[in-house]
């Protein structure tokens, strides 16, 4: 029998390696064979400390869903600089995407079989406050003239869905784009920059897009 901290070790080694092979082959390309090979264990152990793949990968999930929130909010309730809140907020997005690319794909499966309970996971993280806090800034901003009229909703709309089909549907725009992964990731890096380009320039008001195709 396994004792205490064996049984830890023995977990945290399945968690590890079952995050590699979703990282690289997708919840559907995993199986639980797969996983219990990778961490030098068995089917029944698997099963044992996890119930099935899908509470593993729940597990996972749960795990970099509390590190992508954890920094979105604190970015986005943060006393940066407007647009250099919203470089910020981007980057981040793509960089913990990068780490966690099961987030994305999690995300797409729940929308189509569990929508209420991705909800659920989504308002247990109580993001109202930082969504005022962002509704308050833009309004300031606004205010202020260095942004056109934008409605708060539709802006949180625009960066999630801008930041997450890239990660979402990567795997169907390999295949129709014949190139691999490697390649894959360098032009969403790319991709990256042009959205924060894309986000700032909509924000802006008219008369300074004006100005700046006058120069």
């Amino acid at each position: 029998m396994f004792n205490r901290d064996e049984c830890s070790e023995v977990k945290e080694r399945i968690l590890q390696e079952a995050q590699k092979l979703f990282i690289k082959n997708g919840f559907k390309g995993t199986s639980v064979r797969d996983i219990a090979k990778a961490s030098d264990t068995n089917v029944a152990m698997v099963n044992y400390y996890f119930q099935s793949k899908y509470k593993l990968f729940e597990i996972i999930f749960e795990n970099a869903l509390d590190v992508l929130t954890k920094r979105i909010f604190e970015t986005i309730t943060s006393d940066l600089p407007f647009f250099e809140l919203i470089e910020t907020w981007i980057h981040t997005y793509y960089e913990i995407l990068f780490e966690y690319p099961q987030i994305a794909a999690f995300i797409l499966n729940e929308v189509t079989l569990n929508p209420e309970g991705l909800t659920q996971r989504i308002k247990n993280r109580n993001p109202y406050s930082s969504f005022s806090k962002i509704d308050e800034r833009i309004q300031e901003e606004i205010k202020k003239g260095s942004i056109r009229e934008t409605p708060t909703a539709d802006f949180l709309l625009n960066i999630l869905s801008m930041c997450m089909f890239p990660f979402m549907f990567g795997n169907l725009a390999m295949t129709l784009m014949e190139i691999p992964r490697e390649t894959y990731n360098g032009l969403i890096a790319n991709h990256e920059k042009y959205v924060i380009q894309f986000t700032i320039h909509a924000l802006k008001p008219c008369n300074e897009e004006v100005k700046t195709a006058n120069l």
